[in-house]
């Protein structure tokens, strides 16, 4: 029931969602795969997720004046270190979001 009752808190509270993908952007990989991880886990527990989560992508995006989905392109980007566990969650974070885009 947790679970529950604190996903519609995030549900409710598009701050959070906003907070999150831009630690998509942080330097440091851990932050950015937990990052990852919970917004997976916040797309794939109900379809209309993804459209808050394409929402608040383009509010941090616009406010850094960048394009949309630049934290996760920047991933998909690097060339140095290459992280392939990085790489799958954006990849599949990308992908989530597509196919369950309105």
């Amino acid at each position: 029931m947790l679970y529950v009752d604190g996903m519609n808190g995030v549900i409710s509270h598009p701050e959070t969602i906003q907070w999150l993908y831009t630690l998509v952007g942080s330097k440091f990989r851990l932050v950015v795969k937990t990052a990852l991880k919970l917004l997976l886990v916040f797309v794939e527990y109900s379809e209309s997720n993804a459209a808050l989560l394409i929402q608040a992508i383009a509010s941090v995006d616009t406010k850094r004046d960048c394009k949309p989905w630049s934290n996760a392109m920047e991933i998909l980007h690097e060339k140095d270190g290459v992280d392939t566990e990085l790489l799958v969650y954006a990849m599949t974070l990308i992908n989530k979001v597509s196919q369950r885009r309105p």
